[in-house]
């Protein structure tokens, strides 16, 4: 159906026509407010780039009652795509991601334990535990969680995360350990990572405590990147780094800049949710991120192209104009293009503009009036077994769920992306959390290792750099996980410096073949 019928039905499930919509946001709000809804909207709509104002939408939200993120996805906005964007947007920074969930009666492929087939391999496929249980509502899988984590990406100019983490890895925290390091009177934090926020954004790093307010951000690979602050004024330990999602696609060797031995002091810290206008939510969180209007304008060119709509792009001067008004922009697309960019949460975003949340409406709209679309990803874990229950105590699935402790929901419109992978399927997920005398230092404590099964073809051994990590069979039906290189037919698993496990060779085709190449390892870091 079109969307002025769309919307016409929407109403008719609230007794209402448009024109009583009409009266009573005039009644509500006054017909010269922002939130007036006009009597032609359903003409207005046939014209996409003629979509409501943010204003509008509430407006619409709270006389019916339904939620403002439907109403929003009515008119083609699903707030949780801003994730992956945000994601998908390089920056030089580290910076915080939108770990939001905000449609929870959205559909979500979910699983449910295979009959109990013996022990648990040290490396197999996921699909040998879990099989495909139908949909679920976001809100049921997010009642699962028992505790919630921060989740950043990996700014590539964050060099005092670096070797331990790779630029752009997306990486879990945990606030409830933020202050972890002063309880322990210890002055170094070990190989623990800290995800700290200072004047100038974010930064995951080793710390050195001084004294009881005073700490430096530390590498021992990179001495010279060594920065001292002073807690509450100048810095806020955030929580301890506890996972990361590794993508080894496209990974670099990244080296210290020189100029980091001069590295200034951040600005003073603002205290937490400080900002009280637009203008300065935009100016603290574009700084934060390190951008300029023109590079933030290129940025917003892209996001435009990608998602189809022009209406996303911002030039420099609209985006330096941002800054010194308190209203927001007129079309949502450009609110959202904000968000993405400087890495804003998009309620913060509408609170801050003064706009009443808390008039909203609380219903959802019916699945058949509102693109309610499941994904079809994650449907081929073979038959499904049943969609009355969730995970049983003690099998595979709520072991993981224990151990983990959360979901992230909010990544699964970006599982391509994470993947490396055009069209990923879970059929491309390894399970290797009992692989403990690994044969690579990055499946120490990993959990999941995504597969790209198209690439049967090791590196040769001349090659000069380090093989990729490869998943082999082998003839006696165990799998094998590490860097592998192709040597006179013989198939040549690496030993790495200080590990357990010596060089392995097999006969190609004959004691193992190669199943695919590792593209991303899910990994624990303590």
């Amino acid at each position: 159906m079109d969307r002025a019928e769309q919307i016409r039905q929407i109403l008719s499930t609230r007794g209402l026509s448009l024109y009583r919509v009409s009266q009573q946001s005039t009644e509500i709000f006054g017909r010269s407010s922002r939130f007036y809804v006009p009597h032609n909207l359903y003409y207005d709509v046939a014209d996409p780039s003629l979509i409501p104002s943010i204003h509008q939408m509430l407006a619409l939200s709270r006389i019916t009652n339904y939620r403002l993120y439907d109403w929003l996805a009515v008119f083609g906005f699903d707030l949780d795509h801003i994730s992956r964007l945000q994601m998908l947007v390089p920056k030089q920074r580290t910076t915080l991601l939108d770990s939001s969930i905000y449609d929870m009666h959205a559909w979500i492929p979910w699983f449910a334990d295979r009959p109990d087939k013996g022990p648990v391999p040290l490396i197999a496929p996921v699909g040998q535990f879990l099989a495909s249980a139908g949909l679920r509502r976001a809100a049921e899988l997010f009642a699962l969680n028992r505790r919630r984590f921060l989740y950043a990406k990996v700014g590539e100019g964050d060099v005092l995360a670096f070797p331990h983490l790779a630029p752009g890895s997306i990486v879990r925290i945990d606030e409830r350990r933020s202050g972890e390091l002063l309880s322990e009177r210890k002055n170094h934090s070990g190989p623990r990572l800290f995800l700290v926020e200072h004047g100038s954004g974010f930064t995951c790093s080793q710390l050195v405590v001084l004294e009881k307010d005073r700490i430096v951000l530390h590498s021992p690979e990179r001495p010279c990147a060594q920065l001292e602050l002073r807690l509450g004024k100048e810095a806020r330990i955030l929580g301890v780094v506890d996972a990361e999602i590794r993508s080894l696609t496209g990974q670099r060797t990244v080296e210290t800049p020189h100029r980091l031995a001069g590295l200034p002091k951040p600005p003073s810290l603002h205290a937490p949710h400080l900002q009280t206008s637009l203008k300065d939510l935009l100016r603290d969180s574009r700084l934060r991120v390190g951008l300029s209007f023109r590079e933030a304008s290129s940025m917003s060119r892209w996001i435009a192209n990608r998602v189809s709509d022009q209406l996303y792009f911002a030039a420099p001067s609209t985006l330096s104009d941002y800054e010194t008004l308190l209203a927001p922009p007129r079309h949502i697309q450009k609110i959202i293009a904000l968000c993405i960019l400087y890495c804003i949460d998009f309620q913060e975003f509408l609170r801050v503009c003064g706009l009443p949340l808390d008039q909203d409406g609380r219903e959802p709209i019916p699945d058949e009036l509102v693109p309610r679309r499941p994904s079809n990803r994650s449907q081929d874990l073979h038959a499904p077994i049943g969609h009355e229950h969730l995970p049983e105590h003690g099998g595979f699935l709520d072991s993981l769920l224990k151990q983990w402790e959360e979901v992230p929901l909010f990544l699964r419109h970006s599982l391509n992306e994470l993947a490396g992978l055009k069209s990923f399927s879970l059929s491309d997920v390894y399970w290797v959390g009992g692989d403990r005398v690994s044969s690579h230092p990055l499946l120490i404590n990993a959990t999941f290792a995504i597969v790209n099964r198209r690439i049967k073809n090791p590196a040769q051994s001349k090659t000069a750099c380090e093989p990729p990590l490869c998943l082999l069979l082998k003839r006696d039906g165990s799998y094998l996980c590490g860097c592998c290189a192709l040597h006179q037919g013989m198939l040549i698993v690496r030993a790495y410096p200080g590990g357990r496990l010596a060089t392995q060779q097999f006969k190609n085709g004959i004691d193992a073949e190669v199943i695919g190449q590792v593209t991303t390892v899910l990994r624990r870091l303590l």
